[in-house]
């Protein structure tokens, strides 16, 4: 399936909450990267848990997409997502060593503000947990300056990647959201 996004279906629940809060709700947009899900060597585990946690911080998950490693499919994803107008684009994945692993390079081209501050809180919170925190190479960062802009994070590819991530930005989004959609 190279170069194409596949769609979770886990994405495509709706929300059991009976209030339509969706418009006060802050959007989000999952981009998991990686070769061996894309293929369908392994279980979207990692996409699913990050929806879970957004959602129950408040956040509206509105795609949960699979794309393959490189730089292809990457930046395709990256713009349609700030497109669209999403508040969060959360990656996970594609943060690491190997040569396909370019989605810090593709970031750091669609955002206009670097929170490198923002992503050494991330490092520091995951190597509470495990010393390979320090292998991600994770971007933060800001489309625009102006309010209306996307944050752009990127997260591991590990559960505790991700939980060590969203737990940093989401004690932060009270303070980002003035310019966030």
């Amino acid at each position: 399936m190279s170069g194409t996004a596949q769609h979770d279906n886990a994405a495509q629940r709706k929300s059991t909450d009976s209030r339509d809060d969706t418009a006060q709700r802050k959007s989000a947009k999952i981009v998991v990267v990686s070769d061996r899900i894309a293929g369908g060597e392994r279980e979207n585990t990692i996409g699913q848990d990050a929806a879970a946690i957004l959602q129950e911080a408040g956040f509206s998950v509105t795609d949960l997409l699979v794309v393959p490693e490189g730089a292809e499919p990457i930046p395709k994803e990256l713009e349609r997502a700030i497109a669209d107008g999403v508040a969060l684009l959360l990656t996970c994945g594609g943060t690491g060593l190997g040569p396909r692993n370019l989605t810090p390079e593709e970031t750091i081209k669609v955002i206009s503000t670097r929170l490198e501050t923002v992503e050494s809180q991330v490092l520091v919170e995951g190597l509470k947990n495990t010393p390979k925190a320090s292998m991600s190479r994770g971007v933060i960062g800001l489309t625009s300056r102006e309010p209306g802009g996307t944050l752009v994070v990127n997260a591991s590819s590990s559960s505790g990647g991700v939980r060590d991530c969203l737990k940093v930005i989401l004690a932060l989004c009270p303070s980002i959201s003035g310019w966030i959609r």
